[in-house]
């Protein structure tokens, strides 16, 4: 049975995770998110799905690692890291190419509330009888960032700041507490900017939705700069 001073790598796993949340790559793939659906119910569960993605696949790689006594190669980081610059480029296009959609229906037209979304290229406008939540599924978008937070576990700096530390603990039970409490910081991290990126964009909507448009798109183009840089460091 561990020591109860071998537990306090427990509280570092959960402040890394955290951190580890806000990394700029991380940021823009939320934000692209949620700028297509700013509202701030829908951009944490955005935050909350990323957070998921990314927890699973540490956990699932780090479980790994545990039972076979094997370590992270450090090739597999380049590997990722392309991985991630490719999949960034493809939000931030996708990004760029709804959030010229964006557009207010007022609570009048929305039958109950106010609502600020973006419709895909050629859809026609319309009236919505139906939750955000069942918006965001309709779109695909839960299942989206469910996937890039899967990717972005498996790449960057989770390896250096979750895996690697994994392979160095004496005790099974540690290293299951210290993925958990890894992923709990990330998920909470994320679910609290995702509200935070949300809050802006409606507020920059509200003053003007040009304005909120521009603010989306530039999230793409960092996206897709992001992206580059990612497959550039991969490469390099």
């Amino acid at each position: 049975m561990p020591a109860l001073a071998e537990w306090l790598p427990l509280g570092t796993a959960f402040v890394l995770g955290f951190l580890h949340a806000l990394e700029v790559d991380h940021m823009v793939a939320v934000t692209a998110f949620v700028a297509t659906r700013p509202a701030l119910a829908t951009a944490a569960r955005f935050g909350l799905r990323w957070g998921l993605g990314h927890s699973l696949a540490v956990f699932i790689a780090g479980g790994i690692l545990l039972a076979s006594g094997l370590r992270w190669a450090e090739r597999y980081d380049a590997w990722g890291e392309a991985l991630v610059g490719v999949m960034l480029i493809g939000v931030g296009a996708w990004a760029i190419r709804t959030t010229r959609q964006l557009h207010f229906h007022s609570a009048a037209v929305h039958g109950d509330h106010a609502h600020l979304h973006a419709h895909p290229p050629g859809q026609a406008p319309h009236h919505h009888a139906h939750s955000d939540a069942q918006a965001a599924g309709h779109h695909g978008h839960r299942r989206g960032i469910t996937l890039v937070g899967l990717v972005h576990g498996l790449a960057g700096t989770s390896s250096v700041v979750a895996l690697v530390p994994v392979t160095m603990v004496n005790h099974t039970a540690i290293g299951v507490g210290y993925l958990i409490a890894f992923g709990a910081g990330t998920i909470i991290a994320m679910s609290l900017f995702a509200l935070l990126a949300a809050g802006a964009m409606r507020t920059a909507a509200a003053r003007s939705l040009a304005l909120g448009r521009g603010m989306g798109q530039a999230v793409g183009v960092a996206g897709i700069l992001v992206g580059v840089w990612w497959i550039v460091k991969a490469l390099g």
